[in-house]
């Protein structure tokens, strides 16, 4: 199987704390793969190494056989979902995707956003203000936006903060159904409720990965709520 993302032996660091340190991963094409792990583990830092908001110091980072240190042209792929909105909360919802669609280059993308609409339970509500959708609905329209150049990988960090349980499990169950279509999916969390038995998880600890395996085999939430006792408890 392709790798859609690889991480070679990265360093990076800030000043001087160091973040990565020789730090490797693979993400195979059309994977669902949560990366989990306290606050200030690293997690947010590979998302942006990914998303081409930051360069290594050393190693390479590569999006779809390309070298992000030698060309963007990977990102033409990529998908992104930031924790915090990116959404312009003046713009109604329609507007907000025809905007991101003109920035894209994509030439009559009607057809595509009512699709998507659609496919994220927003009939209806084209014409609405950003600032009035909910917190569910708001992180719906992040997804669909980012969704809109039929990107061959997503990458979502922490996109459910602060919602409530009927609204993350439906962002849940949609990007899971994207991924079974063939989207390679990285998902950052540090909540283990958003987990599926099935999903490859590594749980990244001081900018290291300290366990990888599949959910149900990492002993689910309880036994990676026990992996965790010496430091900060995941949210249950």
């Amino acid at each position: 199987m392709t790798d859609a993302v690889v991480l070679e032996n990265v360093d990076l660091s800030y000043g001087s704390r160091t973040v990565l340190s020789q730090f490797s991963l693979r993400l195979a094409e059309g994977s669902f793969t949560a990366l989990l792990g306290p606050n200030g583990a690293g997690k947010s830092t590979i998302f942006n190494l990914i998303a081409g908001l930051l360069l290594p110091d050393r190693g390479d980072v590569q999006v779809m056989g390309m070298s992000m240190t030698r060309t963007r042209g990977g990102l033409r792929d990529v998908g992104m979902v930031f924790q915090q909105s990116a959404l312009d909360m003046e713009l109604s919802v329609a507007q907000n995707l025809r905007y991101f669609a003109g920035l894209h280059g994509i030439k009559k993308p009607a057809e595509r956003i009512e699709t998507l609409l659609a496919q994220f339970g927003l009939e209806g509500r084209e014409k609405s203000a950003v600032r009035d959708l909910n917190g569910g609905h708001r992180r719906r329209l992040e997804i669909a936006r980012a969704l809109l150049p039929n990107p061959k990988i997503l990458l979502l960090d922490e996109p459910t903060t602060g919602l409530d349980p009927a609204s993350k499990q439906a962002i849940v169950d949609q990007v899971h159904a994207m991924s079974a279509q063939g989207v390679t999916v990285l998902w950052v969390t540090h909540l283990l409720d958003e987990l599926c038995p099935d999903d490859d998880v590594m749980v990244l600890m001081s900018g290291q990965i300290a366990r990888r395996g599949k959910f149900a085999d990492l002993g689910g939430a309880e036994g990676l709520a026990q992996h965790y006792a010496s430091t900060e408890r995941p949210q249950l």
